[in-house]
């Protein structure tokens, strides 16, 4: 039993887990801290903060890292990754702060919205280091890593929060302690990667987008129309609708994290080895049934939501959200599709059917982008909420047509 707990792959699973843990409901916890000590607006301003962030962020990361995770062959080497995010970390942190010049936001919710950027600036160029670990099969070093360096920002924002009543000097505490985390593993670890230089060729750069291009503009379109609710929401009515709307959508986004975590981790490598076996039939087996067990999976979360989600948010929060059971059962019932929308686009990546993928998102976000301004516009918080269902509704069922249209393609082509 010891040298099972002990063993690399256990430790890969279980540090990597903690590490989803802590960082993904990041602003999730935030959210809730700055609610309870101060109250909804400067909570709403944390919830339009990450929303901006996250748009610029995509921009940082630029999908590299899904190439530099399965890049065994080493096609790119580490210190072109590293130059490659270093480049797109200057232009996104350049067009952010030209985007907070012209939306001429006041100095608190620039300064809001560019010290959350930072802290996720800060975790997206030390993402080239922890992907190095995940390539190498040292999963459980990026886990501690990202888990240890989430964990202590977590721990001073929340004592920041609880010393000035404010989020400034908090969110700037937090970002300089993940900072300093950072560069003490990577330091402690600087054997590993050798001569830590960013190698900037503009020929490897060319390469690396057009290689992720597919991948960022799906990751661009999820982001934005994940985030549109709160961008919207905070031009046309006010930060605490944003703050309300964040904490409605958290047992949802809490949800999908969870599932994400479970399918997408240890039943990924066996889906892709069934495919790239020639199995086709045990392909979609796998697939469906990874679609069933989020649907079934969906039932008992539903039941909780309904009869203990309003109490629990309530006392969390410490503000009476009774008045919104029904729009939080519709956000949580869009969970089950935030959900099922990724497994079957998983399937067709395996596939190597990324561009199908991607132009079922560009349909779908093309029509729904702009129906999710109206509907915020038009109906307030109400519209809102419908957002996740608007989205992802439509393209589960168009992602889910070409996912059976591509496998009855393959099946005929072995025949």
């Amino acid at each position: 039993m010891k040298s099972k707990v002990t063993s690399p792959e256990f430790q890969n699973h279980l540090w990597i887990l903690l590490a989803t843990a802590i960082a993904a409901p990041f602003a999730q916890v935030l959210a809730l801290i700055t609610t309870r000590l101060i109250g909804l607006e400067p909570a709403g301003m944390i919830a339009y903060a990450a929303a901006v962030s996250g748009i610029f962020v995509v921009f940082v990361i630029f999908s590299s890292n899904q190439i530099q995770m399965v890049d065994v062959r080493e096609e790119f080497s580490f210190r072109e990754y590293l130059g490659f995010r270093t480049v797109t970390s200057a232009f996104a942190t350049a067009g952010l702060a030209l985007f907070l010049i012209i939306a001429r936001f006041d100095r608190n919710q620039a300064a809001v919205i560019f010290l959350y950027y930072f802290i996720f600036l800060i975790d997206s160029y030390a993402n080239v280091f922890m992907t190095d670990f995940h390539q190498k099969g040292k999963i459980r070093i990026m886990g501690r890593m990202r888990a240890s360096g989430f964990g202590i920002a977590l721990v001073a924002f929340i004592l920041a929060v609880f010393i000035t009543r404010d989020v400034v000097l908090p969110l700037l505490a937090a970002g300089v302690l993940l900072l300093i985390i950072y560069v003490l593993w990577i330091w402690l670890y600087r054997g590993h990667f050798g001569a830590i230089r960013a190698k900037i060729e503009f020929s490897a750069i060319r390469r690396l987008i057009v290689a992720v291009l597919p991948i960022l503009v799906l990751t661009f379109i999820m982001t934005y129309l994940g985030y549109a609710p709160n961008i919207y929401l905070g031009e046309f009515y006010s930060l605490e609708s944003v703050a309300v709307y964040a904490i409605l959508i958290t047992p949802a986004a809490l949800f999908q994290i969870l599932l994400h975590t479970l399918l997408f981790g240890a039943p990924l490598p066996h889906t892709s080895e069934a495919y790239a076996s020639g199995e086709l039939k045990r392909f979609s087996m796998r697939i469906h049934a990874l679609l069933l067990l989020a649907a079934a999976a969906a039932v008992p979360f539903l039941a909780l939501a309904y009869f203990f989600g309003i109490p629990l948010l309530t006392w969390l929060y410490n503000t009476d959200f009774s008045p919104y059971l029904r729009q939080l059962m519709l956000l949580c019932a869009g969970g089950l599709f935030t959900t099922a929308a990724p497994i079957i686009g998983m399937a067709l990546i395996i596939m190597r059917r990324q561009k199908a993928y991607m132009y079922s998102f560009i349909a779908v976000g093309a029509i729904a982008g702009p129906l999710v301004g109206f509907l915020v516009w038009s109906y307030g918080l109400d519209g809102a909420v419908l957002s996740n269902i608007v989205v992802f509704a439509p393209l589960t069922v168009l992602v889910y047509v070409v996912f059976r249209r591509a496998l009855r393609y393959e099946s005929m082509q072995r025949q």
